[in-house]
């Protein structure tokens, strides 16, 4: 089992990854959807969740919602930080 601080580390760098070229696809946001599903401990990320399945409810990411989607990750990546 991870720790926090292991699990923030995973989710930095698989954020990191997705984002290297500056956009999100719907593949994109299916696999970070799940890993703050495995990862959830409350209600923690229940608001990122609930965006991304209402973005994904037509089953494509147009360049709006991923310019939405990479800055809610990046506010997200910002309170996981000052949670540590």
């Amino acid at each position: 089992m991870m720790t926090r601080e292991e699990e923030r580390a995973e989710f930095w760098l698989l954020t990191k990854a997705i984002l290297q070229d500056s956009s999100i696809d719907a593949e994109e946001a299916r696999v970070i959807k799940r890993w703050l599903e495995e990862h959830q401990q409350g209600d923690e990320f229940a608001m990122a969740i609930a965006r991304l399945d209402a973005f994904m409810a037509d089953g494509y990411i147009d360049p709006r919602e991923s310019r939405t989607i990479a800055d809610s990750l990046g506010r997200l990546l910002a309170q996981m930080r000052q949670r540590a």
